[in-house]
């Protein structure tokens, strides 16, 4: 019998900068909503003060151990060195390992629906075992980046854990061709703990629920069109 994954909870905490901004902070809820296992601990905000943001990410990280900081707002271009917008430095310097990737990829997927997603400044990167991420003010576009990147989350946490489904890019990328045309090369490597004489288990993709996101982007926009 297949060995089913055990879904272990991701420790979350929002962080809103320079004010609360509750419409966003209840748009990112409903995105990791469609996710099993997302648990939100902490939500608090901080002024712009760089030193204020810093010492939030450390201690969430290191003290409070959570898996998954994402800040909410300071992420556009500003004057320097002014202390406006300055989310995007306060990550930097307290992430150990950037994640280029999810930053771009963040931007790229948010470029239809929001036009000013290609200067935001947002990062994403690692401290320790939590991933943090910067998503930009407003409940819109904050649930268009997270949006981009939630089904990733799972696969970085894993690798922070070193837990042993964290999956090879060989690994996924055998995965992947079994999901797609029901078999898989013999030679390719065997995504965790599979058995030779048995096809390699792919785990349960964690997606959102496509039509339910697009009717809540379309209730922030105010699109009173039918299915709105």
């Amino acid at each position: 019998m297949a060995r089913r994954a055990r879904v272990k909870p991701v420790r979350t905490g929002l962080l809103h900068v320079p004010v609360s901004d509750p419409g966003a902070g209840e748009a990112v809820r409903q995105v990791l909503r469609h996710l099993r296992g997302f648990i939100v601990l902490h939500e608090s905000y901080a002024a712009d003060q760089r030193h204020w943001i810093e010492e939030t990410l450390v201690r969430w990280g290191d003290e409070e151990e959570l898996d998954l900081i994402l800040t909410i707002g300071g992420t556009l271009p500003a004057p320097g060195p002014s202390g406006d917008e300055i989310v995007p430095e306060a990550t930097s310097a307290v992430i150990e390992r950037p994640m280029l990737g999810l930053a771009q990829l963040m931007r790229a997927a948010a470029w239809d629906a929001c036009p000013l997603a290609m200067i935001d400044r947002g990062v994403v990167g690692i401290r320790g075992r939590t991933l943090i991420a910067n998503l930009p003010a407003g409940a819109a576009p904050a649930a268009e980046f997270i949006g981009a990147i939630v089904d990733q989350i799972p696969d970085v946490l894993a690798h922070l854990r070193q837990d042993e489904e964290a999956m090879s890019h060989a690994q996924a990328m055998a995965a992947e061709a079994h999901d797609t045309d029901g078999d898989v090369d013999a030679d390719a490597d065997l995504p965790f703990g599979s058995g030779a004489d048995e096809p390699p288990v792919k785990p349960e993709r964690r997606g959102l629920n496509a039509e339910d996101f697009a009717d809540f982007l379309r209730r922030q926009r105010g699109d009173q069109s039918p299915g709105a």
